[in-house]
């Protein structure tokens, strides 16, 4: 790689012009907006020292041995230093800035003694009142092609780097580079991680809350109906064997109770595990959901679907668990008369429950319990949720998920 050498040949000028010098204002890239939006992904202006930048710094004051080194960036209005030798402070104004004037090419620039180059003049040029005489610097760039700053080493007297030493430069500067990409991705892998935990928390309370749920609406089912219809059905046997009322009749009545008890025991027990059938077949166990819900409901209620029965057990619940709870959604907030359930099982399984209710307002649209156990269920079957009004009214809860072999791809 080639490096830009600035020297001049006319004489030095006398300390009194010198003094009279003022350090010229390197030009804005071109590129400003763009460059300083890549500088500021990296999160590196103003944070904290970091080992791994003051060790590659100290290699390079080694190597050059020169009393100040520093891994610069430049900001809108000032130029940061990441890393530092020789300097008790951490930034200085962009017009100071020999780095600022580095970003500008793509090639170290070295200025062998400043007293003979036209930009820069010795008000503006000194460290503890000490003249910079010598600058070589290397541009820092992105992974997107950015100048961000400089890895530059400074001198108070004048120098000169060979093409090797300059090459060498280009080298550090290039590790500064590698090392702000993995800096970045470090950071994105541990947002990743974080997202990643807080969603799995959130799928853990969901579910915690779910069960709460469902073990509420088992106490009110073994205590409202199973106990008071055992507790009507002894109260009849007892008149019974008393020889009050009708024997026949009472005894009738408590058929009849334990028939219903029968049936509610076997909804409940349903309900709990909806299936016991060893296959697991998807269809029948839908199927069996949705002539029940017919029945109490009064609605319409058919069934479309297409593919493979049978399939995993746990989807098989995940599925029958969202159906149920859409279909009372519907029963509840819908006024509807008609659900269809469209159930296609490719290489993922698509569901669609659509009814012809009164719809949802999706700009008002807020997840309530109900929606929030589906979309739980969902997530927890790497699946993908939407809502959306029908064609004429009503709402279509859509659900992909995607099949074990599938997802073990």
């Amino acid at each position: 790689m080639g490096c830009l050498i600035l020297e001049r040949s006319e004489p030095v000028p006398t300390r009194r012009l010198l003094q009279s010098y003022l350090m010229r204002i390197a030009s804005i890239p071109l590129n400003e907006e763009l460059r300083l939006q890549d500088l500021y992904s990296y999160e590196i202006l103003d944070s904290a020292d970091e080992r791994e930048f003051d060790e590659l710094l100290e290699v390079a004051a080694q190597i050059y041995g020169c009393p100040i080194a520093a891994i610069s960036f430049v900001d809108v209005n000032r130029q940061w230093f990441k890393a530092k030798t020789g300097l008790d402070f951490s930034e200085t104004h962009r017009d100071l800035s020999f780095c600022a004037h580095t970003i500008l090419g793509d090639q170290p620039m070295i200025v062998q003694d400043t007293l003979l180059d036209h930009r820069f003049g010795d008000d503006t040029l000194s460290v503890d009142g000490s003249l910079i005489r010598f600058y070589a610097g290397a541009p820092i760039v992105s992974g997107s092609g950015f100048n961000l700053g400089a890895v530059c080493v400074i001198d108070n007297k004048p120098r000169q780097l060979t093409r090797e030493q300059a090459k060498g430069l280009s080298v550090i500067s290039r590790q500064v580079s590698k090392m702000l990409e993995l800096r970045l991705k470090n950071k994105l892998l541990k947002k990743s991680a974080e997202e990643q935990i807080a969603l799995e928390k959130l799928l853990l309370e969901k579910t915690l809350l779910q069960h709460e749920d469902e073990r509420f609406k088992l106490g009110t089912v073994l205590h409202e109906k199973i106990a008071q219809g055992l507790a009507a059905t002894k109260f009849y046997l007892e008149l019974a064997q008393e020889g009050g009322a009708s024997q026949v009749e009472l005894i009738k009545r408590s058929r009849d109770n334990v028939i219903s008890l029968l049936q509610q025991v076997k909804d409940l027990s349903f309900s709990i595990t909806p299936t016991t059938i060893k296959d697991y077949n998807l269809k029948d166990v839908i199927t069996d959901l949705l002539q029940f819900f017919g029945k109490r409901s009064g609605m319409e209620v058919k069934l479309v679907y297409e593919g493979r029965e049978c399939i995993e057990p746990d989807i098989t619940i995940a599925l029958y668990r969202i159906i149920e709870e859409q279909l009372s959604n519907v029963e509840v907030h819908a006024k509807a008369s008609k659900v269809l359930v469209n159930i296609h099982v490719l290489k993922s399984i698509h569901l669609s429950v659509r009814d012809n209710g009164i719809g949802v307002k999706l700009n008002e649209f807020k997840k309530g319990v109900g929606i929030n156990k589906i979309l739980s269920k969902v997530e927890t079957h790497n699946g993908v949720l939407n809502i959306s009004t029908a064609g004429k009214g009503g709402c279509d809860l859509v659900v992909t998920i995607p099949l074990q072999e599938a997802r073990a791809v």
